[in-house]
């Protein structure tokens, strides 16, 4: 019975191993955010070692984890920090509002967690354009915005697994050291398949590379507004 537990093909075993790349990437992801300024690298690391985990590649998660956070490092901070800089902003407008009473305040409440909404959504799929894609930071934040309204459904429901992994991790903070890389794994499952279209065959020896926008013309290319 043993020897049927411990056997590589287990699929109880697979389970735990991939349980445990989860909570290794949730960490390393977590200690690279520390500096703050470094959060935009580090979530871009994050989604490049999800999604290659979540199309059952191999090979070492904190090692493409790495490998990617230090490719993009100077690219994540100049988007990062801009973009945590504006969340910020916009989160604190939101309490501001709500805590100032009825009236104006309730619009402009209204008004600014739209907007936080968007900035979220547009968030959630900048970062694993960036490791996914090498172009512009404004190139990216356009295609984010695109594939935030194209997509807009699989984008709130992974906005509200990630609100609500914040939710349970203030009740049990112990929680922070896997809840967060659930989600992900969750949301790179969704996004891996919203960018399959756009993403060029390449062979196995180019994965950690950026790729660029296919060139007009060909099959595949950036999404159409609709």
């Amino acid at each position: 019975m043993f020897d049927k537990f411990f056997k590589m093909d287990n699929p109880l075993w697979d389970s735990m191993g991939r349980i445990f790349d989860v909570f290794i990437l949730n960490t390393l992801w977590l200690l690279c955010c520390l500096p703050v300024f470094t959060i935009g690298p580090s979530t871009t690391a994050l989604f490049y070692a999800m999604i290659h985990l979540v199309r059952g590649d191999d090979r070492s998660v904190s090692g493409q984890f790495f490998r990617s956070f230090k490719q993009n490092l100077k690219q994540g901070m100049l988007l990062g920090i801009p973009l945590t800089a504006v969340g910020a902003f916009l989160a604190l407008d939101v309490s501001l509002c709500y805590h100032s009473g009825t009236g104006v305040y309730t619009f402009f409440m209204v008004f600014f967690a739209v907007l936080f909404l968007l900035w979220a959504g547009i968030t959630l799929y900048a970062f694993p354009l960036l490791a996914k894609f090498d172009k512009k930071n404004t190139d990216l934040l356009l295609w984010a915005f695109l594939l935030c309204v194209k997509h807009l459904a699989k984008t709130l429901l992974m906005l509200f697994a990630l609100a609500a992994a914040i939710w349970i991790c203030r009740i049990i903070p112990g929680l922070i050291f896997i809840a967060f890389g659930l989600v992900f794994e969750f949301q790179a499952t969704w996004i891996a398949g919203i960018l399959k279209p756009y993403l060029p065959e390449t062979p196995t020896e180019s994965h950690l590379k950026p790729l660029s926008f296919l060139e007009e013309g060909q099959d595949k290319g950036v999404p159409d507004e609709e």
